[in-house]
């Protein structure tokens, strides 16, 4: 079991390392965008950047690997309960939502290895892909609005939990270290969360108009704010919240308790 708890611990670390490379390097390419007149760029976007530069491919199969473990772990607290949620309905929803969690980054790591292996094109939408062949099936939108409901959930969970300082209780760091640790994370909570309720708007729009060009992922929402008066100022300030959110990843690395919970003893 000790065995099992330190392999548990390092891939949990490892992942949540690797999360935070991928935001700091989204955040700063927004931030570069506001400064230069480009468009923003998503998560695959930043990926792409990455493969540009000397050792990129190296790196992005490391940063592959710590995406997948970063999955492995949301799935090992959605399956084995480690945080203690419980089966009420709101611990459910968290546990729910650490599942969707799995899934996309699994999905990440994929693309990340498409794009190591020159396998994937620059070009790309995928949560626009998604919601047109979700409103193909049976009930295909309602189960955008699901779909969306369900991203919009996590947007107000991170701002809550930046809001509240909710995250304090898992981590084990020194007093004179939160007081700096404190405001990078309620600032890249609150700002993730900003995201994930303007993707929830666009994909729920997208639903009730049925149509999938309306869905907007990461790069469309940055795009959006772009465009917007005071655009380049509003997308530098969501670029510095999303390197934050980078920052406060991989601070998780570093100082988050984490382990088997009731499974351990």
């Amino acid at each position: 079991m000790s065995y099992t708890r330190t392999t548990v611990r390092w891939v949990a670390r490892v992942g949540y390392g690797a999360r935070g490379l991928v935001y700091l390097t989204v955040g700063a390419l927004a931030i570069n965008a506001a400064m230069e007149f480009e468009e923003a760029r998503d998560v695959r976007g930043a990926m792409q950047e990455i493969s540009t530069q000397a050792g990129g491919q190296i790196a992005l199969f490391g940063l592959a690997a710590g995406l997948l473990a970063y999955s492995l772990w949301r799935l090992v607290q959605t399956t084995l309960d480690v945080d203690e949620h419980g089966w009420k309905p709101g611990g459910l929803a968290v546990r729910i939502g650490l599942l969707v969690s799995s899934v996309m980054h699994a999905s990440l790591a994929y693309g990340c290895m498409q794009i190591a292996m020159r396998l994937a094109g620059n070009g790309g939408k995928p949560v626009q892909r998604a919601v047109e062949r979700t409103l193909d099936w049976p009930f295909g939108p309602w189960l955008v609005v699901a779909g969306g409901l369900i991203v919009g959930g996590a947007g107000v969970a991170h701002i809550h939990k930046g809001a509240t300082g909710g995250f304090r209780r898992w981590f084990e760091a020194p007093a004179w270290a939160m007081r700096w640790i404190d405001p990078i994370s309620r600032f890249g909570l609150t700002a993730r969360g900003l995201l994930f309720m303007g993707i929830a708007a666009f994909v729920i729009y997208a639903a009730l108009t049925l149509d999938a060009s309306e869905a907007r992922g990461i790069e469309g929402v940055m795009i959006w704010v772009q465009e917007r008066a005071y655009g380049r100022i509003l997308l530098g300030i969501l670029g510095l919240g999303v390197m934050a959110f980078g920052l406060y990843s991989v601070i998780e690395a570093f100082v988050r308790r984490v382990g088997l919970g009731r499974v351990s003893r």
